[in-house]
């Protein structure tokens, strides 16, 4: 099996074990840190949301395979509209006047 789905497969198992709180935001950046030294795939963008975006563009696969592992046949879903909850909130911080 190639080393990138065996790291992808670990990684979604460790997310889908913490749910919430400070490790649940230190395993979603390191998410987004694995995504970026293997795939340079765009920082803020989870690999739960690449899935769900790959299936909406008619690739549903990897979808299948995110919202199996996590539980939920809504995860990948949920994962686009929590990236973009997350990009607002760090937008309105840095659109703050000083």
């Amino acid at each position: 099996m190639d080393l990138q789905i065996v790291v992808l497969l670990i990684l979604l198992l460790v997310i889908g074990a913490v749910t919430t709180g400070w490790l649940h935001a230190m395993v979603v950046g390191f998410d987004m840190f694995v995504q970026d030294l293997i795939w340079d795939a765009p920082i803020g963008v989870t690999i739960s949301s690449r899935a769900g975006l790959a299936a909406r563009n008619g690739k549903p696969l990897g979808s299948r395979i995110v919202n199996f592992i996590m539980g939920s046949t809504t995860h990948c879903e949920d994962a686009i509209a929590a990236d973009i909850a997350r990009a607002k909130k760090a937008l309105a911080v840095l659109q703050q006047e000083g």
